[in-house]
């Protein structure tokens, strides 16, 4: 059977030309822009499809999420998925829309919404179902979530600092230190100051000075 012979276009046709029109009915209680639910989709096309024998089967190719604050000072789940749906017909031809749906939650919704939203985007885009003289949706302004602030990695260790603690391991190589000043240069590691690493090379000085001076 040849691509123009495959039984899903000749019935996705006849979808396309039955569909007279949806309108926009629904209000987004925020920004307060007019929209067509899912169920509004379903309840819509579902006889349509089926007077045609025609199904879809969803495929989730990538999926992306993050969490934003809300401006309680909540978590928000934002997901993004890339979706394919196969539109099948009774001999098994099938063509395949490929959508993305996105959606945001403050539980653990985020994923099946936007998977509704997709699989509607889809239904809407093959059909090409009319708004019925509906509002543009590029006349839409959406106002997302603001994104939660990264964290900040832990500030480097000073250059100055690195370098007075590598002078201070060669010297401890030369100089014999004591158990508890090994101690506390082993708990202190790259929290020893400049100052301190300074005055503990002072410390050990004096006391080998000391120790010769004596002899």
């Amino acid at each position: 059977m040849t691509e123009k012979q495959s039984l899903i276009y000749i019935q996705l046709n006849k979808i396309v030309a039955q569909v007279d029109g949806l309108v926009k009915d629904k209000k987004n209680k925020q920004q307060g822009w007019s929209f067509r639910g899912v169920d509004d989709a379903y309840n819509y096309l579902h006889d349509i499809f089926a007077e045609h024998h025609v199904f879809t089967l969803p495929r989730v190719m990538k999926i992306d999420r993050e969490e934003r604050a809300t401006k309680a000072g909540g978590v928000l789940i934002y997901t993004m998925l890339t979706m394919e749906y196969d539109f099948i017909a009774d001999d098994g031809s099938r063509v395949t829309a490929c959508v993305i749906g996105e959606a945001m939650d403050t539980s653990d919704k985020s994923c099946n919404k936007a998977m509704s939203v997709a699989h509607k985007m889809a239904l809407f885009q093959i059909t090409m179902l009319p708004t019925l003289l509906s509002a543009d949706t590029d006349e839409e302004t959406p106002h997302p979530a603001p994104q939660l602030p990264k964290e900040k990695p832990p500030p480097a260790t000073p250059m100055a600092i690195m370098e007075q603690l590598a002078a201070l391991s060669n010297f401890r190589a030369k100089h014999k230190t004591t158990l508890e000043e090994n101690d506390y240069l082993d708990g202190q590691d790259a929290h020893l100051s400049y100052k301190q690493a300074g005055q503990l090379i002072d410390r050990i000085k004096a006391r080998e000075d000391k120790k010769e001076s004596t002899s």
